[in-house]
């Protein structure tokens, strides 16, 4: 109890200095395959491989996760990629597949996690190498592998590629709470990136719910415009509520809010408002349950609207303006008119 007393205080403050609804700060990118690294570096064992069809990089705070996506190809019939494959520790990261049976009529989802050797560490009697933690299976890892999977398989459009495959490799880069947020987010760019047909955005928010609002914390507004009408006030104290479930509800959580109040991850496809996971954990009331999938639902439109941003930088960086290529072909009449035309457009 000591614990969560510390989480929110008396002026409902989070122990970074956020509102209850306010959203840590949000970095999403859609960037070129990484690299391939050279086999002598102690970075290559926790790399994915090389030549991705697409990548990006999502940052919630200082959770950051990556994302790299292989496909759509001819299933692999060995190793971590196989449709019977359970993933291998490499070094310092860890890694599991959660992969099915192949079905002919449609295409398979693959996922493997892995987690650098500086992104976590472990207590003294963990299985650990100068407090960092080593190879191995890992229960976490294989359960956000599993609901990875759970999430895009309804939402990517695999009976476009039958008898194919299309694998997924995150990693988890560092972590300070709300991981499986981080790596939906970001894999559904990822798949963006990679050109493969979603049906939706795929935009996750974890949530929490506090015992109850501080006396002296004022009235939960969130800092975001809303679209379905403002729940009502949950602070205990106020003779004029009139409804909600008592508690106060915490968007976007740290480690330690994780560890200490029942919470979800919830992943929202905002367009259509439909929920395409919700990953719980510990139990929950009812009333409570019903205000976090609301605020869950709010929370995702702020994140879609960041993916948004980022997509759109990064489809601007793909498709130039058509007068640069005045800049090669200076002499072709069908340039000089598409400049005329975009002179005539602004």
């Amino acid at each position: 109890m000591q614990s969560r007393t510390q989480l929110l205080t008396p002026s409902a403050l989070r122990l970074d200095s956020r509102l209850p609804l306010e959203l840590r700060s949000l970095d999403f990118q859609i960037l070129p395959s990484p690299p391939s690294p050279s086999t002598s570096s102690s970075y290559a064992a926790t790399h994915p491989p090389a030549k991705a069809d697409g990548y990006a990089l999502a940052s919630h705070g200082l959770t950051t996760v990556s994302s790299s996506v292989f496909g759509p190809r001819e299933p692999q019939r060995t190793g971590p990629w196989s449709s019977t494959g359970t993933g291998q520790s490499a070094g310092g990261g860890v890694g599991q597949a959660a992969g099915g049976q192949q079905k002919g009529d449609r295409g398979s989802v693959n996922v493997e996690v892995g987690v650098a050797g500086w992104g976590e560490r472990v207590g003294q009697g963990g299985s650990s190498e100068g407090g960092l933690r080593r190879g191995g299976k890992d229960r976490r890892t294989i359960e956000l592998a599993a609901a990875v999977k759970n999430t895009f398989e309804p939402v990517l459009l695999l009976h476009l590629y039958p008898r194919s495959s299309i694998d997924i490799y995150l990693q988890i880069l560092e972590n300070d709470g709300s991981v499986l947020q981080a790596a939906i987010n970001a894999t559904s760019l990822a798949l963006i990136s990679a050109g493969l047909p979603l049906s939706d955005y795929v935009c996750s928010l974890s949530l929490a719910s506090y015992p109850s609002i501080p006396p002296l914390g004022p009235p939960q507004i969130p800092p975001f415009d809303l679209v379905t009408p403002a729940a009502a006030h949950t602070n205990s104290n106020d003779p004029t509520r009139t409804g909600g479930s008592g508690s106060t509800t915490i968007l976007d959580l740290l480690a330690a809010e994780e560890t200490a109040l029942p919470n979800l991850t919830i992943a929202v496809l905002p367009r259509s408002g439909k929920v395409s996971l919700i990953n719980l954990e510990t139990r929950l009331g009812v009333n409570r349950f019903e205000e976090l999938l609301k605020w869950g639902v709010e929370g995702s439109k702020v994140v879609q609207a960041a993916m948004q941003d980022a997509v759109e930088q990064w489809a601007s960086s793909l498709a130039p303006r058509r007068g640069a290529l005045g800049q090669l072909f200076p002499g072709s009449g069908a340039v000089k008119g598409a400049d005329k035309e975009d002179e005539e457009m602004q």
